[in-house]
């Protein structure tokens, strides 16, 4: 089985490798490339502290090339040669000889492949030339490095509100910038003060924060923060809402209801907001509300590589909607995960209160997977279980995007069938509640926003984003 390890030897090369590169950077551009590679196991990234999705992150190759054995060949690559590309890194690792270098123009690159059982000896091996013909490669020089940034980062600011401030530091610490400078006051009246500490003329600000409980404190903070930067002359202002409050309220349900989410973008947009970003949204439909753009992301190719990497046999999973309105986030899971697919006829008689009537599909015998986009009281995804269990499954694992985790749903879990929920951290858990059980894991989204802030800083599709998880 043929593996790649990625290695960063000095300083300077650690920071050429966080230069941004295609909406994201020269060492996520590498890790794309090689993942194209289709008998690949495992990419190591070594001398980075740098976490890449789906790569295993070490601190010497020494520790890399102890665990790799049997037959096949690894890829040693640095991360200084953008044009790389899968095909190319493919026509390396399919040589006979033990071990080749890349060439171009007569210069030799770093990028070498070696038969396994020859790793332990890789600096000393003979190595054969392979000619890629008609193909342009450039080393990244510092120089390059620092009209790049200059290019997209320079006047890019990223402020935390009081929700989010953990993942603003974690975001910052990706993007190799420092957070903006907000206070945050509220008043002893309920009145709150949002105060920049300091310039934001001409900069594009990005305001992390979740609308979630107390639900109206974080709105505002959101839309008083909005109006600060707008009145202080920003260039443009992004809102990052990791959860957007009031997005279950996206129609009247019944005679004379509110359609809140509606009011939400309206007051965004009549604020200042000139983009919104937002996961996984209870209602994909909510984007046009919005007269700005909206940027819908799914935490769904996360799950789904989380999940490959518990290498269960596809053919014994069943990935399940609690409702219908999920079905296609489900089915999205599904064809990551190559399983199949199961429906939940779910019944709603008040709001918190759920009647789980029947299963369409079988389950029997299969454990399960169940995608949802939020978990509040916890009252659907334990109906939900219940009944699959009724219906002879076996082990039941949850994925959300949304861990609200209300009204002891905590204990609850614990009591369940569910063996575990995982979530991500677009609400960061209350550690009492999550002390309550065992059974809940969460990933965090940090990651994949400081690629969405590349992406739009540097004008790339954000859909390359995804890409990583792949």
């Amino acid at each position: 089985m043929n593996n790649a390890i990625i290695f960063i030897r000095n300083d300077e090369e650690e920071q050429l490798s966080k230069t941004p590169y295609l909406g994201g950077n020269l060492l996520l551009h590498l890790v794309k490339e090689i993942r194209k590679i289709s008998d690949l196991k495992n990419i190591y990234v070594v001398g980075t502290d740098a976490e890449v999705p789906g790569c295993l992150t070490l601190d010497h190759v020494d520790e890399a090339i102890s665990q790799i054995h049997g037959e096949g060949k690894t890829l040693l690559v640095s991360p200084l040669y953008p044009e790389f590309t899968g095909h190319d890194l493919e026509k390396l690792l399919n040589k006979e000889a033990d071990g080749a270098v890349m060439t171009c123009d007569g210069k030799v690159l770093e990028a070498i492949a070696i038969d396994n059982d020859r790793l332990g000896d890789y600096q000393s091996v003979h190595f054969e030339t392979v000619e890629i013909k008609n193909k342009k490669i450039r080393k990244v020089t510092p120089e390059d490095a620092t009209s790049l940034k200059g290019e997209s980062l320079d006047d890019v600011v990223v402020f935390g509100l009081t929700s989010s401030t953990k993942i603003v530091e974690e975001v910052c610490n990706y993007l190799n910038i420092a957070p903006g400078k907000v206070d945050v006051r509220h008043f002893a009246d309920g009145e709150t003060l949002v105060e920049l500490g300091e310039s934001v003329r001409g900069k594009r600000c990005y305001i992390i924060q979740s609308t979630c409980k107390p639900v109206n404190d974080t709105l505002m903070e959101v839309l008083i923060c909005i109006d600060a930067m707008r009145r202080s002359s920003a260039a443009e202002i992004t809102c990052i809402l990791p959860y957007f409050g009031y997005a279950r309220q996206d129609r009247k349900a019944s005679p004379r209801q509110p359609i809140t989410a509606k009011l939400v973008a309206s007051m965004l947009e009549h604020a200042g907001a000139n983009r919104v970003v937002t996961f996984d949204l209870h209602a994909a439909q909510i984007q046009g509300f919005f007269h700005c753009p909206v940027d819908d992301l799914t935490t769904v190719p996360m799950m789904g590589q989380y999940f490959r990497r518990k290498n269960m046999n596809p053919d014994e999973i069943v990935v399940v909607s609690p409702d219908h309105g999920g079905v296609k986030r489900a089915r999205n899971l599904a064809e990551m995960l190559g399983s199949g697919l199961a429906i939940i006829d779910k019944r709603r008689p008040r709001p918190n209160v759920v009647e789980a009537c029947t299963v369409i599909g079988d389950v029997a015998g299969k454990d399960v997977i169940i995608v949802d986009d939020i978990c509040d009281t916890g009252g659907s995804l334990i109906a939900a279980s219940n009944i699959l269990k009724e219906n002879g499954c076996e082990d039941i694992y949850v994925c959300i995007a949304h861990g609200l985790f209300s009204n002891d749903a905590a204990s609850k879990i614990e009591a369940s069938p569910i063996k575990e929920i995982v979530c991500t951290n677009t609400i960061v858990p209350d550690p009492v509640e999550l002390a309550k059980t065992s059974k809940i894991t969460v990933l965090s989204v940090g990651w994949m926003l400081s690629k969405l802030i590349l992406a739009v800083s540097c004008h790339t599709p954000v859909s390359e984003v995804y890409a990583l998880y792949e």
